[in-house]
């Protein structure tokens, strides 16, 4: 297996709320530390660097590359500054994805693209995964319920 491949995941949850809603919940820093990041920089703009910050883990930056309201975020994160790898850092592109089921439900996917398949990639990819999964969960409660599933 070549190291430089790229490795992929998708995930998602439905979230019964309408997709503008469920979406600016995702870009909005004054949402997203109601459920997601303790801190934002900025909300999630194209050629944005976005710095967000969890009391439980640190800090992490993502730069967003694309922004199609209602329907994606593309977003990349540097795996080194994201400390992942120990060898030079790489990109890893992190798509966001809204599909209205219909005008009250709408369908996240979250999937991630770039690791290299080497351990440290799998090991971070895996890592990703969970954290992408918490925040759909987190976004779930927090939409549908009023509650902050971190507490």
């Amino acid at each position: 297996m070549s190291t430089a491949q790229a490795q992929n995941y998708r995930i998602r949850t439905r979230i019964n709320k309408p997709v503008a809603e469920v979406f600016k919940a995702v870009t909005s820093s004054d949402s997203l530390i109601k459920y997601f990041v303790d801190s934002s920089s900025h909300d999630l703009l194209p050629g944005q660097k976005v710095s967000w910050h969890w009391d439980h883990y640190g800090a992490n930056e993502v730069t967003v590359k694309q922004v199609i309201d209602n329907e994606l975020i593309e977003l990349t994160l540097d795996s080194e500054n994201w400390d992942k790898t120990v060898a030079s850092g790489y990109d890893v592109t992190v798509t966001i994805a809204f599909e209205a089921l219909d005008d009250r439900t709408t369908m996240v996917s979250i999937s991630e693209s770039g690791w290299l398949h080497d351990e440290p990639g799998y090991k971070a990819s895996h890592e990703n995964c969970g954290g992408w999964q918490d925040m759909l969960l987190c976004l779930k409660g927090y939409l549908e319920y009023g509650i902050d599933l971190r507490k």
